[in-house]
């Protein structure tokens, strides 16, 4: 089926072929993603839940205190909010249809290129936030990576 595999680290956004049988698919999930367990990393690209959707999976391995990932992405990094938080590693479309099956990504290269910001940074841990300054983020509790953008040597 049609994919379209995202790697921050060489900086693209290119088309695959990915095999994803009923039961087995999340095997190659993993395998291209390079990761043990995956969710999904954002909204819907676009679709609905009436019509099927495109997905965006992502590693959900635990980021550890000494884990060194420098290379992320986001979606829609100019919208407010974004269609993602920053996330690190590889990042893979897949279709869904409306019975929740994978399927060919619809999305167009072109559309997802231009909603795709690379950026580099440095993970230093997780900030929490409650009462007023979670629900300014509209939620009760809110837990955000701090993943200050690395330019060289210097942080943002």
């Amino acid at each position: 089926m049609r994919a379209i595999l995202i790697d921050p680290e060489r900086r693209t956004i290119e088309e695959i072929a990915a095999e994803l049988p009923e039961g087995e698919g999340y095997k190659e999930i993993q395998r291209l993603i390079g990761c043990r367990d995956f969710t999904s990393g954002s909204r819907p690209l676009n679709g609905s839940l009436a019509k099927g959707f495109d997905s965006l999976y992502v590693s959900d391995d635990v980021m550890e205190d000494g884990d060194d990932s420098r290379f992320w992405f986001q979606v829609d990094a100019d919208r407010d909010p974004p269609s993602s938080y920053p996330i690190a590693g590889r990042g893979l479309v897949v279709g869904v249809d409306r019975e929740g099956d994978s399927c060919d990504a619809r999305i167009t290269l072109d559309e997802l290129r231009a909603r795709i910001t690379f950026t580099q940074r440095k993970f230093r841990g997780f900030e929490i936030f409650t009462g007023d300054a979670a629900r300014a983020r509209g939620a009760h509790i809110v837990v955000e990576a701090k993943t200050p953008i690395i330019d060289g040597t210097e942080e943002k």
